[in-house]
């Protein structure tokens, strides 16, 4: 496989917003991470909680110590939610989907020489 060219990778990144919005598999996947139920609003509520309750109850004398300690235990949690909301993904990693999808298009560019420009609506 030739590298991907300078001129592909330029037009690559001005039009890869839409190019991936088009693509069906890549929205769908976006979209399980949006907060659709209760469940979501949960696991993304814990890490507040969590975070509340850290500044109450961490035995530590100084205010901003407690403050900072009680943000990195909830970006922490915050990030084991996140964790947990993907296991719950049927789909793919967003990462490998859009690699595909840059995949095909270079492709497509290979075999035509043409790079397709955004259709307007």
């Amino acid at each position: 496989m030739k590298e991907k060219d300078e001129t592909f990778e330029n037009w690559w990144l001005a039009n890869k917003q839409w190019v991936l919005a088009e693509d069906r598999e890549y929205s769908d996947a976006v979209g399980t991470y949006k907060i659709t139920s209760g469940a979501d609003w949960l696991l993304f509520g814990i890490p507040v909680v969590t975070g509340i309750l850290c500044i109450q109850y961490i035995p530590i004398a100084s205010e901003v110590l407690r403050w900072v300690v009680s943000f990195v235990v909830a970006v922490v949690v915050s990030a084991g939610c996140v964790y947990v909301k993907s296991l719950s993904n049927p789909h793919r990693p967003i990462g490998d989907i859009e690699a595909d999808v840059k995949q095909r298009c270079w492709e497509k560019y290979q075999r035509t020489g043409v790079l397709e420009k955004r259709r307007q609506a």
